[in-house]
């Protein structure tokens, strides 16, 4: 008789930030958010049932992250938004959302560097950097994170369509395997344009992955 794996806390956590992720994907609007995913993928997703929607969720890595560590204090102005242009008035609940994952990253960078690699990407640079972070550092960068927010992997051709697909079809070895891609994905992907989280540098690629 086999017995299901007892969850952890870092993949309930991982699991909650995604629910709360997709969510925000789901939500109506005018326009919607749609993070830097592709429209047809936004409305593939807001058709999803609830079962469905928690399938998606508990793929064991972030689905969310942010186009650059948005700047602290002592370096506003150093990095550009590039991330899902909700304007001036961004909704309080995506807002909210970017300040937590923000917050959650830092204590997962200081904590645990293994699960930081998972959540962010490889980039010791990148995790260095947040991890030496103060307190007032995080609280001015999570305060204009929701700037930065993106959909993880969104620039990858195939990955969030797979996803889609994985949930609906109801095939246990489909769905494995598609969340063990996107583990490959966070564990293997480069950043983009050879940048490397670097202080100095314009992008981080917390959220990005491409196809090689």
């Amino acid at each position: 008789m086999t017995t299901k794996a007892p969850v952890t806390r870092p993949q309930h956590e991982i699991q909650e930030l995604n629910l709360e992720f997709l969510d925000l994907l789901r939500r109506g609007g005018a326009p919607p958010p749609n993070f830097s995913l592709e429209a047809a993928v936004c409305q593939r997703i807001r058709c999803l049932t609830v079962a469905q929607v928690d399938t998606i969720a508990g793929t064991p890595c972030l689905l969310a992250g942010f186009t650059a560590i948005p700047p602290f204090a002592a370096s506003r102005g150093v990095a550009e938004p590039l991330g899902a242009g909700l304007g001036t008035r961004p909704a309080e609940t995506a807002r909210m959302f970017a300040a937590g994952l923000m917050n959650y990253l830092w204590q997962t960078a200081r904590q645990d560097r293994l699960l930081a690699a998972l959540c962010m990407g490889p980039w010791p640079v990148a995790i260095d950097r947040l991890a030496g972070a103060g307190f007032r550092d995080i609280q001015a960068s999570a305060a204009e994170a929701v700037d930065y927010l993106e959909a993880r992997f969104c620039r990858h051709p195939r990955l969030w369509p797979d996803l889609v697909r994985a949930a609906t079809a109801g095939n246990a070895e489909l769905l494995a395997a598609t969340r063990l891609s996107v583990v490959q994905l966070t564990l293997v992907a480069r950043p983009p344009d050879g940048d490397n989280g670097a202080p100095g540098g314009r992008r981080w690629a917390g959220g990005h992955s491409r196809a090689r």
